[in-house]
């Protein structure tokens, strides 16, 4: 042990200081929390800003708390305890290991003494946390053991064939229990936990195992106030490998970096790190733990990764990141390995930072909070600059080559057109940035400018009305004679109706009467406009907090379908503006109550 260098080492999930003995109630807890958690060292007579202060009369303090281990830590342990010098003073350094647990401060009890490590504290466990111990300590793993009345029948039997029909692998009832999808109870054959989690019906999971699925959300900034795009992943945990990384495609950037012959598309995110993060996520959640999901969060600033349970009894992250390798769900993971999703056990965390060192990404951050592990990614710094450089005004050859969707590449999209031809007519008179988002009612300026402002102008159809200073509060933008050609053009096709244009910002009527939920939601609505209702009294019905989102989603097909009016019809965005039903509308109400 190199009591110097571990000195100057910060406090961690299996290393803590101790100025004194003072407290020996927090020594407990923390031998306690070693003990279940993955072992640890504990020095005492240095403080947590690495200062030596030593101890007066080593021997005895050794001895105090010698005694209240033995009284007062049930079952019994024995740390190995050491009294070293260093620099003139002495120290005691108490040594822990990993025991099969639960162990507990007697006086408290085992409901309320069985303390674990997260972080560099001591926490109070979970049930879920002291049930997982319990295991462990009889070598059961969760997802063999059965799951109460399930057969092999409340197993998607259509879902197990296809998933395994491309690895060439039969499937019949002797496979289902090598795999361990089935188990034996006594007479009777169940399907085990695993099995349900990935195979079970979806009644089936969502009776048993209600949270174990994925959740995307790509928020706006840096903070989850305000949702931007959501995925409730469908199908099981396995679905979450494919659907995950369309979500993060859809909802990052991409960056073009230009060399002497080609140019080199930069995702923003490590494409690599994050699908072998997600794939760990998936097979090493603790799914025993009710009212926590696999997460994924898109912020403008960091992707992060989250899954239930913090690391297994016994590991700690230093020896993750050291390629030390337990598998909580051994059956979910033979079957990720079957279908050659994994790769070797015990260096996903190697091939993650090598993903990430390779193609120039920092390095990911691996967390424990409460009862969940959380893997936070950080943009390409390539991704970061070019971002920087549109928010600060890029010069006329940038415009368009980076971020920003290019002019022939937007021209197929029907909805694009559309919006293109808006805000072409508007600038036949300069528009400052503002007055052009409040057409199509966007709120994220930047977002705004990358999507139309930067490839119109790139494309000649829009100049600044102030080029030498393009982030000028002066600036406006105006139609250019290349620009009123193309409008002209636009305009000789047939336009989409506010109906086609609901594939993007929300159905339109003649969509959503097909779809029985959006419908529903429609007629409520109507329903409540008999009586002129203003954007808040109606979102509130619905439970919506996004108001421009709403009004593309409801209020826009509704209006231009006839079937509500405004009382305000000059003013769209007038605070006074109401909502009222037609006489169209009427008649949908009643043709739809009927039924």
């Amino acid at each position: 042990m190199d009591i110097q260098k571990l000195i100057k080492l910060p406090e961690s999930k299996t290393l803590e200081f101790k100025r004194d003995s003072s407290s020996l109630e927090s020594i407990l807890k923390t031998i306690v929390a070693f003990s279940n958690t993955a072992g640890g060292i504990l020095i005492i007579g240095v403080a947590d800003d690495h200062t030596i202060y030593g101890l007066e009369n080593p021997s005895k303090s050794e001895e105090q708390i010698v005694n209240s281990v033995a009284h007062r830590i049930k079952p019994q342990i024995s740390p190995d305890f050491h009294i070293m010098e260093v620099k003139g003073k002495f120290i005691l350094v108490i040594q822990v290991d990993y025991l099969l647990a639960p162990y507990y401060l007697s006086d408290k009890g085992e409901e309320k003494g069985v303390y674990i490590r997260i972080g560099n504290s001591n926490r109070l466990a979970s049930v879920e946390a002291i049930a997982e111990m319990k295991r462990a300590k009889q070598h059961p793993f969760f997802d063999k053991a059965p799951c109460d009345s399930v057969v092999e029948s409340d197993l998607d039997k259509e879902l197990i064939l296809k998933t395994f029909s491309d690895h060439k692998v039969t499937i019949d009832t002797s496979k289902l229990f090598s795999i361990g999808l089935l188990v034996q109870k006594g007479k009777r054959i169940l399907a085990s936990n695993g099995g349900v989690i990935l195979f079970g019906k979806a009644d089936i999971r969502q009776k048993y195992f209600p949270y174990a699925e994925v959740r995307c959300a790509r928020f706006s900034g840096s903070s989850r106030a305000e949702f931007i795009d959501r995925l409730n992943i469908e199908g099981g945990i396995l679905a979450a490998v494919t659907e995950v990384p369309k979500f993060i495609r859809r909802n990052t950037k991409t960056a073009g970096k230009f060399g002497s012959m080609r140019r080199r598309d930069i995702p923003e995110y490590p494409i690599d790190g994050i699908r072998e993060t997600l794939t760990n996520a998936l097979v090493h959640a603790n799914y025993e733990i009710s009212g926590t999901r696999i997460f994924v969060a898109i912020y403008d600033d960091k992707l992060e990764i989250q899954n239930p349970g913090i690391m297994p009894p016994g590991m700690s992250i230093e020896q993750f990141k050291a390629g030390v390798s337990r598998i909580r769900n051994p059956v979910i993971a033979r079957i990720f390995s079957e279908l050659e999703l994994v790769e070797e056990w015990g260096s996903g965390y190697k091939r993650i930072r090598e993903a990430c060192q390779k193609d120039g990404y920092p390095e990911p951050i691996w967390e424990e909070f409460g009862t969940v592990t959380r893997v936070t990614f950080f943009p390409h710094p390539e991704v970061v600059k070019i971002s920087v450089e549109a928010e600060l005004g890029p010069s006329r050859d940038q415009v368009g080559t980076k971020l920003g969707p290019s002019w022939d590449q937007v021209k197929s999209e029907e909805v694009w057109d559309s919006e293109v031809m808006i805000l072409l007519d508007r600038c036949h008179i300069p528009q400052n940035i503002i007055e052009l988002m409040d057409v199509l009612k966007w709120t994220n300026r930047t977002k705004f400018r990358h999507r139309y402002v930067v490839p119109l102008i790139k494309k000649g159809l829009l100049k600044m009305t102030v080029p030498d200073k393009p982030q000028s509060s002066k600036q406006k933008y105006q139609l250019t004679e290349e620009g009123s050609k193309q409008r002209a053009s636009l305009e000789t096709k047939p336009g989409p109706s506010w109906d086609q244009v609901g594939t993007k910002l929300g159905p339109g009527w003649d969509q959503v009467k097909t779809e029985s939920k959006w419908d529903l939601e429609a007629i409520t609505l109507l329903g409540q406009c008999r009586t002129p209702q203003n954007i808040t009294d109606l979102m509130n019905v619905l439970k919506w907090t996004n108001r421009t989102k709403f009004r593309h989603k409801y209020i826009v097909p509704l209006v231009d379908a006839g079937l509500l009016t405004m009382t305000v019809p000059d003013k769209p965005q007038s605070s006074k503006q109401k909502y009222q039903l037609t006489k169209k509308g009427l008649k949908e109400l009643t043709k739809n109550s009927v039924k």
